[in-house]
């Protein structure tokens, strides 16, 4: 494991079952805020947390996938994942 690995700190994780008009409210609040701001606020139902936004570029990254559930369906994930640095908070 390296230091990084030792150091990873998880701010916020949540599984929600939406709507797909649900999901599409909540990705376009997020999407507002990428764009309005200095700083991105991630909300559930239970938790919310604010970090600070780039003053430059992020590293964007989509993944679809398609895996066999059963013999009558598929399972589709899409994975959207956005990273930046920030600076640190250590003293």
């Amino acid at each position: 494991m390296t230091d990084e690995e030792d150091h990873e700190e998880e701010l916020l994780e949540a599984e929600l079952d939406q709507s797909p008009d649900q999901a599409a409210d909540w990705l376009r609040n997020l999407a507002d805020e990428l764009e309005d701001g200095e700083e991105l606020t991630v909300s559930t139902d239970d938790d919310s947390v604010t970090v600070a936004l780039p003053e430059d570029n992020l590293e964007f990254e989509v993944e679809l996938e398609r895996e066999p559930e059963d013999d009558e369906y598929d399972e589709i994930e899409l994975e959207i994942e956005l990273e930046w640095l920030v600076p640190s908070d250590e003293e």
